[in-house]
């Protein structure tokens, strides 16, 4: 979502210096005023009036002293995790879910509530009540600097819902009555692409200029990062790869499909009651099968369900050859509701890819099952606030 930006002044200025100095604080903890003027290419005496403002408003702590060189000592600062707040939200669907996270990425409280129904009415009064119940948990104890919302489908740059295939939701806007309610600036973005800002701020891939972040659920998106930056394409609609065409033998020859629909959810269900109807050994019955006993049955090695996720692995693999033969990304992050139980098909994954890749990555293909808890989209819905504030404030958040 695009901030306009005011004109440059001196106080301007000093807010964006002071959110440099916090944005630097956040990817580098534990530094001192005159290693932050260097980097910065500020004076001492400045850095000392940016910081001391900061100290004041609680964004900043002292920590301590450096190790010593044999000179004076410089005092170490740091994130004060209590100096903000933002209020995190997911919806999908299968639930709606929201977190209080602080100024350093730690969840203070969190709150999922299944969903039997997709009505708009019904899920955008349940996202509400969550929220006030995160102000409710927070009681003023930090600064609320926004609100961030991670939601399925096409999100335009204004924060609209377009389009979202498994809510069945067309032209959906709510940022703006969000924005007048609760008083606080509210970015939505869709969760795929969020969950890969949280990877990179917070998970596994801190260290990756270049990855994939694969959501497998109900169907399959990207988010897409290059050169540590979240690529979203012109239009804000990048890493909708569940529309990928896929070819699939069909009677009498072959047919096409969403690729999305050969790797999610309801095709694990599909193939795993295929292989129980067939007489593959298992525990589970047909007739009572669910996507949770389908899970508990993959972790305790239930045959069906272990055959049927390699399936899927291997349609799996195929896509994500295609993907890095047009990117030239070689790191894949899988999460989701699906995504996180590949666990034990990474190995058929990676041979799918082999005969398709156009040339073998010099480091080889890198593929990882996402560990952020409790969510990565709900991180990076959090991650996505504070950015605006501690990259490029907009005068509706002070500091």
């Amino acid at each position: 979502m695009a901030v306009k930006r005011p004109a440059v002044n001196h106080e301007v200025m000093q807010q964006m210096n002071r959110a440099l100095i916090l944005d630097s604080l956040r990817k580098q903890p534990s530094q001192t005023r005159s290693k932050l003027a260097d980097r910065m290419g500020l004076t001492r005496s400045a850095m000392s009036n940016l910081t001391d403002d900061l100290i004041r408003a609680e964004m900043i702590h002292e920590v301590g002293f450096e190790k010593s060189t044999g000179g004076r000592r410089g005092i170490l600062l740091e994130l004060n995790p209590d100096g903000g707040g933002v209020i995190a939200l997911k919806f999908n669907k299968s639930s709606v879910q929201c977190a209080l996270v602080n100024l350093v990425g730690e969840i203070l409280w969190h709150e999922l509530t299944p969903l039997e129904s997709t009505d708009e009415t019904l899920v955008l009064a349940l996202c509400r009540q969550q929220i006030e119940m995160a102000l409710q948990q927070n009681d003023g104890a930090r600064p609320v600097l926004g609100i961030g919302v991670a939601a399925p489908g096409l999100i335009s740059d204004d924060g609209d819902m377009l389009y979202s295939k498994f809510m069945d939701w067309r032209n959906v806007s709510f940022r703006r009555e969000w924005e007048a309610v609760y008083g606080l600036p509210v970015s939505v973005d869709n969760l795929v692409s969020l969950a890969a800002l949280g990877e990179s701020r917070y998970g596994s891939a801190a260290n990756d200029s270049h990855f994939f972040y694969i959501e497998v659920g109900y169907g399959a998106g990207a988010g897409i990062v290059i050169n540590h930056q979240l690529y979203q394409g012109r239009h804000g609609l990048a890493g909708e790869i569940g529309y990928m065409q896929a070819a699939t033998p069909d009677t009498g020859g072959w047919s096409t499909t969403d690729w999305q629909e050969l790797v999610n959810i309801p095709n694990f269900l599909k193939i795993s009651k295929r292989l129980i109807d067939s007489g593959c050994q298992t525990s589970l019955n047909s007739a009572t099968l669910n996507f949770r006993a389908l899970v508990d049955a993959l972790h305790n090695g239930d045959p069906a369900a272990c055959l049927a996720l390699d399936e899927l692995s291997c349609h799996l693999g195929t896509g994500f050859a295609s993907l890095y033969n047009v990117f030239d990304i070689s790191v894949f992050i899988l999460g989701g509701e699906l995504g996180r139980e590949y666990e034990a098909s990474l190995s058929v994954i990676h041979q799918e890819m082999q005969p398709y890749l156009v040339a073998q990555p010099p480091d080889g293909i890198d593929l990882r099952i996402s560990r952020m808890q409790p969510d990565a989209a709900l991180i990076g819905a959090a991650a996505r606030v504070f950015d605006t504030v501690l990259i490029e404030p907009s005068l509706s958040v002070r500091i």
